[in-house]
């Protein structure tokens, strides 16, 4: 059988509880790239914590990571970043709407101004026990911009005012500095200028001379829809808000109840 592209978004789709992966989807996945096939994670989170995931998957495993900004190919590793002119809207933007905003290199979260407790708590749930990631309080827009070279991404957390980040998401969509998208209804996700998963994935799919119809991608969310189109087969997660079942050619099982082993099994007749 020709190779195939596998694609997985990470929360609601790989993740059981935004953490861990499955036994069963760790099987399928190894017994898939056994065949032959390519994995990769893909996943707003920065770089240090998609590994985290794949690495629960197994060393073959590839990444995506930042919505696209950052991915691993042939033992390299590929950036695009936000730029000085993204970064100061965004806190411009933000500032003035009383919210705040993270930025992520590969490693470390900065941030400007302390954000309340309960943004903290949200950001919290998608670093697992163990892991130290880099947090850096910079406190001005300039101390930000010295890092302008490794920022790939962004986020604004807003659990309490979706007034604001609405508003907010509209001010930088009519500056078109960046990609704006979202992985649920209380953020915004800040990723460069014609920057998504699909983007990475047709640079994928060109570097590997693997296809759009031999490329298959799982997701859930609205930000996943993107890769969805860019893949021949796009299989949407039992939990997936219903755009995302919309587009897909295919479904499958919720997250919670291995969706992603179950679809590889039958498509690639893998023991169980």
């Amino acid at each position: 059988m020709e190779p195939y592209l596998i694609i997985s978004d990470v929360d609601g789709t790989l993740a059981v509880d935004h953490q861990h992966v499955s036994p069963r989807t760790v099987t399928a996945l190894n017994q898939a790239m056994d065949a032959g096939h390519r994995f990769f994670v893909a996943t707003g989170r920065m770089y240090a914590l998609a590994k985290i995931m794949s690495d629960q998957v197994g060393p073959r495993a590839g990444i995506i990571g930042s919505n696209g900004a950052v991915y691993d190919f042939g033992g390299e590793r590929v950036h695009h970043l936000l730029g000085e002119a993204a970064l100061r809207a965004v806190n411009d933007v933000t500032e003035a709407n009383g919210l705040s905003a993270f930025y992520f290199s590969d490693d470390t979260v900065y941030y400007t101004k302390t954000p309340p407790a309960f943004v903290e708590d949200a950001l919290r749930v998608f670093q697992p026990s163990g892991l130290t990631v880099g947090v850096t309080q910079v406190g001005t827009l300039e101390n930000l911009l010295k890092h302008e070279n490794e920022i790939t991404n962004g986020i604004v957390i807003s659990p309490r005012d979706a007034e604001g980040l609405a508003a907010s998401m509209e001010q930088l969509k009519q500056l078109d500095l960046m990609h704006l998208s979202a992985s649920n209804n209380d953020n915004m996700e800040l990723i460069p200028k014609g920057i998504d998963k699909a983007t990475a994935i047709r640079e994928l799919q060109r570097l590997s001379g693997i296809p759009a119809e031999r490329t298959i991608v799982f997701g859930d969310g609205m930000n996943d829809i993107g890769m969805m189109k860019a893949a021949g087969i796009s299989v949407a997660m039992g939990n997936a808000v219903p755009p995302v079942k919309a587009v897909a050619t295919h479904e499958t099982a919720a997250n919670t109840e291995d969706g992603i082993a179950k679809f590889l099994n039958e498509y690639f007749n893998l023991s169980a």
